[in-house]
């Protein structure tokens, strides 16, 4: 991905004594799993951040500067002094995190940060802090916002609004604040790696909608929408569909059935408005209270889960308006996540390793591309709630004939659909046959003698130096 997880750098300075006293340096000690041998022990790696203090005791960063850290520090801004840091609430999803300290004295003479009640627009000038590479004190940069527009977040492969600042990018900067009249309007947390003074900032509506989620018991972050939909720029399906040359609207071609908006849209509706904002042919709504044209995903993604949620539409040359409430048990989504603070799940029988397909596992160049393809493999399963695959295979006479397959997704066991790694689990398990016989989503038939591959179990996970035959959340 050409997406890095830069942040601004300018050897330009100028006064910022009040912002100082602040910042944090993050120092993260993280946790390194090897999804192609899902048994060994983590590695770890270390790296620093930028952090900032802000009302109620707490350091809020990116989410990236601590994922899967087994260790967090945190050093103000002129001192060397380190203080231990725990995370309070992450949101994976627009790459925000907020940390605690055990230690009352760390805020003693700190400032809490505000933020702004507004979005900051083009062309006005914005200071970035924080701690790059180059050097050990605090760093401060003028630049200007250049454009404001929705864009991949690529920790998470969401698209949310985004900030653009003319600023060179250094790593070591990412969670630091951008200042705008004293108050916090961004957090720097990404960058082009083959542009130049080009940075991003996550920017004050995704900063605020965090802010609301971290207030609830559980965080379930900004609402997702699958559903395929085309645009209607053509004049000739314009015409086939009666629309008047001045409606806008977006035909949809497909919804997932685990979707908030399943029931409420059809495949052949016309989009024509979300929450009262109306979709203009290229898909786009203005949003006047931040004065700017953005995909119409915008006002779902702002959304929280719990909101009521008003869509119009044409069905069948019928104009129709419905209300749905935005369900945080029917999220959508790709049922391939990519996998964060925990190891990896497997299963081994046989010398045959099942695991459930994340993107962790994904060797594609374009994850967020592969996960696409899969979510709309899955989508076609009746009661698939996980991606079963089996990943490798460990040579013995037992696999004798399969050992070169990886990758291979798991439609059946003995006849039955397999929806998840424990139900694969559970079928081998309950099963008294003679043989399993496993196919898979590309029609390949593995045969698996029951009694062989039981009798050698335990030779082939002391062959392979593995200590159980199954991850420690399937014990």
């Amino acid at each position: 991905m050409k997406i890095l997880f830069f942040t601004l750098l300018s050897l330009t300075l100028f006064s910022s004594e009040g912002i100082d006293s602040s910042l944090v340096k993050i120092f993260s000690t993280a946790k390194k799993y090897d999804y192609e041998f899902p048994w060994r022990p983590p590695t770890t790696h270390r790296s620093t951040g930028s952090g900032f203090v802000i009302e109620g005791n707490l350091i809020m960063t990116n989410a990236h500067a601590i994922a899967n850290a087994s260790f967090i520090e945190i050093s103000p801004a002129g001192s060397w002094e380190r203080f231990e840091a725990t995370v309070k609430v992450v949101g994976h999803d627009c790459d925000l995190a907020l940390l605690e300290v055990d230690d009352p004295t760390f805020f003693e003479g700190k400032r809490a940060l505000e933020f702004s009640d507004h979005l900051v627009g083009k062309e006005e000038e914005v200071q970035v802090h924080g701690f790059p590479m180059g050097g050990k004190s605090a760093s401060v940069t003028k630049g200007i916002v250049s454009r404001i527009e929705m864009m991949t977040y690529a920790h998470s492969g969401l698209s949310l609004l985004i900030s653009q600042i003319d600023a060179p990018i250094n790593f070591g900067n990412s969670g630091g604040p951008v200042i705008s009249d004293g108050k916090v309007v961004g957090i720097v947390h990404q960058g082009w790696s083959d542009g130049q003074n080009i940075g991003y900032m996550i920017p004050i509506p995704v900063i605020r909608h965090f802010l609301d989620e971290v207030k609830k018991k559980t965080y379930e972050g900004f609402p997702g929408f699958s559903f395929q939909f085309q645009t209607m720029r053509s004049p000739a399906m314009r015409k086939y569909y009666g629309l008047d040359e001045d409606l806008g609207g977006l035909l949809i071609t497909k919804i997932a059935k685990n979707h908030f908006l399943h029931g409420f849209l059809e495949k052949g509706d016309i989009l024509l408005e979300v929450d009262g904002y109306p979709i203009n042919r290229y898909g786009r709504i203005y949003f006047e209270e931040i004065e700017l044209a953005l995909p119409f995903r915008h006002a779902i993604r702002m959304k929280h889960y719990g909101d009521p949620l008003r869509v119009t539409l044409i069905r069948q040359g019928e104009l129709c308006e419905f209300e749905a409430t935005i369900d945080a048990t029917q999220k959508g989504g790709a049922l391939i996540p990519f996998e964060r603070d925990k190891p990896p799940t497997y299963y081994i029988l046989g010398g045959f390793v099942f695991q459930p397909l994340v993107a962790n596992s994904l060797d594609l160049e374009n994850v967020y591309e592969a996960l696409t393809l899969c979510s709309y493999f899955v989508d076609e399963r009746e009661g698939v709630d996980e991606v079963v695959v089996l990943s490798s295979v460990l040579n013995d006479y037992t696999n004798k004939g399969y050992q070169s397959l990886e990758q291979k997704i798991i439609d059946t066991v003995n006849g039955k659909k397999i929806c998840n790694l424990r139900d694969l689990i559970a079928t081998f398990e309950n099963s008294d046959a003679p043989y399993y016989h496993i196919t898979t989503g590309d029609n390949v038939e593995i045969i698996i003698d029951r009694e062989m591959a039981q009798e050698r179990h335990q030779k082939i996970l002391n062959r392979y130096f593995i200590s159980f035959d199954r991850s420690s959340d399937l014990r």
